[in-house]
């Protein structure tokens, strides 16, 4: 997303307009939604009026002392969020009887939710190694394996695992998965289409349809697979958070920012959501409660660069220089890559006076990233504003070949061939900036100035009244002033 401020200055004949593209990250940025699709768990947890016939049974306060035993509580402990008392029961499980292949499966179902994919894996290979038709290890370490962006090792197994059993809904979700990662996405929803046939309830299917949709463009269609995740699973977090991403894309920031609120309510630590219903709240002209929002991000992640470079933004929108410069510099010294970060401390800088300083900045930034037309522009205005105007040339000439449709490179350019008086060249950058932006007004302004030096005055009224009714449209009474000020003075 560009920001871009626009300084204007005035002298006896031009009329310069001084652009300060202001980046900031795309709205997406650390907030990537990810495919879902639900392990399979080789036994299920005992239901509740089992649990009170082993308790008759067995009491609490009786330690087990079988495979059984430690595999059974493992399960309750497991369906109890207990998650680190279930692996050590399956642990002691297994050391009981080494070849329990369910308690290898469904140990590796919640290291795979812990994140440890690795350890899942390992599981899951052991389990098939005990036993070699066991579909449920296949499945699940296919699904790990595309977690850690193995996609050949998953499509293996995903195959292995439909060989056994060929109608199998998770299969058909992880097959689109590896589709979509693949860039087939309607190859993807066609295999969750076949999903959805087979279980019509299936919100997995829901879901990464939704997401290849909003990949596809078809926000709406997106929005409805959402809509019917979450009713079907209420409290689907990622399923409220794909709704707000294809919310914002169609431009409804209120429904996005509730969308984040619920996923906020359901995942307080969740980051991401922060960061994007602060954007959406931008997007409204809500700084404030943008920032509070940058405020939140900062703190639940206090080393990501990311962070602080958003709340900067967000106090560089405000007004508050000193402490965009500060969170600038501490996302540059937790990000020394950040280039953008250069950029727009760069433009703060320049804007509160200091140019030198902003010339370091953007140099750095162009260090960086050579291919950034925008600091390119930045530093040739910086450049041009010390009076370096061959300086500011060369640069606008590198941002130019970045980006050739970008009007306001040749508007600058020209400025500065004029000052050096290179007034052949000045005109054809002012053509070129009015070719490529027809209702831009300074360089019109501009335009007929020069011609007005160059004793062409009927050239230099005509742009000079288009100056002015182009102003008129765009509601800025000071340049429309300033141009009939010029017209009086060229009569």
């Amino acid at each position: 997303m560009k920001i871009q401020h626009s300084r204007q200055v005035t002298s006896r004949w031009w009329i310069h307009q001084i652009p300060i593209p202001l980046t900031t990250l795309a709205l997406l940025v650390a907030s990537t939604l990810l495919p879902s699709v639900q392990v399979v768990a080789s036994v299920k947890p005992p239901t509740a009026a089992t649990e009170r016939q082993n308790v008759k049974k067995a009491p609490n306060s009786q330690a087990p002392t079988t495979a059984r035993e430690y595999y059974d509580r493992a399960m309750r402990r497991y369906q109890s969020q207990d998650r680190s008392g279930a692996i050590a029961d399956f642990d002691r499980a297994i050391q009981l009887q080494p070849n329990f292949v369910d308690a290898y499966n469904n140990r590796g179902i919640i290291k795979g939710l812990n994140g440890d994919n690795p350890g899942a894996i390992a599981d899951y290979t052991k389990a098939i190694n005990i036993n070699p038709r066991f579909f449920e290890s296949y499945a699940n370490r296919g699904f790990a394996r595309l977690g850690t962006g193995d996609k050949s090792g998953a499509l293996a197994d995903l195959q292995a695992a439909s060989e056994i059993k060929p109608q199998d809904p998770q299969l058909l979700i992880g097959k689109g998965i590896l589709l979509a990662q693949n860039g087939d996405k309607q190859g993807a929803i066609a295999s969750y289409n076949q999903a959805m046939q087979l279980k019509s309830n299936n919100v997995d299917a829901y879901y990464n349809r939704g997401l290849a949709k909003l990949d596809l463009g078809d926000k709406q269609g997106a929005i409805d697979d959402y809509n019917t995740a979450i009713k079907l699973r209420p409290n689907y977090a990622n399923a409220y958070f794909g709704r707000a991403k294809a919310k914002n894309a169609l431009g409804d920031y209120q429904g996005a920012i509730a969308d984040y609120d619920r996923v906020i309510q359901l995942k307080p630590s969740q980051s991401s959501a922060y960061l994007n219903r602060a954007i959406a709240k931008n997007n409204l002209g809500n700084t404030a409660g943008a920032l509070g929002d940058y405020d939140r991000l900062v703190s639940l992640q206090p080393n990501d660069a990311i962070g602080y470079f958003n709340r900067a933004n967000g106090h560089s929108q405000s007004g508050d220089r000193t402490k965009a410069i500060a969170d600038y510099t501490t996302a540059i010294k937790l990000d020394p890559q950040l280039s953008q970060a250069y950029n727009n401390r760069g433009i703060i800088y320049f804007t509160a006076g200091n140019t030198q300083a902003a010339i370091v900045d953007y140099s750095a930034a162009i260090r960086l990233k050579p291919n950034d037309a925008t600091a390119y522009l930045n530093r040739g205005i910086a450049f041009y504003v010390t009076g370096e105007y061959p300086k500011a040339l060369l640069d606008y000439d590198r941002g130019i070949a970045l980006a050739p449709n970008n009007a306001e490179m040749y508007f600058n350019r020209g400025i500065s061939q004029a000052r050096l008086k290179n007034y052949q060249q000045a005109l054809t950058d002012y053509n070129a900036a009015i070719r490529l932006q027809p209702n831009y007004a300074l360089a019109y302004s501009n335009r007929g100035l020069l011609y007005a030096q160059l004793k062409s005055n009927p050239a230099a009224t005509a742009d000079l009244n288009t100056a002015a009714k182009l102003f008129q449209q765009q509601n800025n009474p000071a340049g429309y002033d300033s141009v009939m000020r010029k017209l009086e003075a060229i009569k």
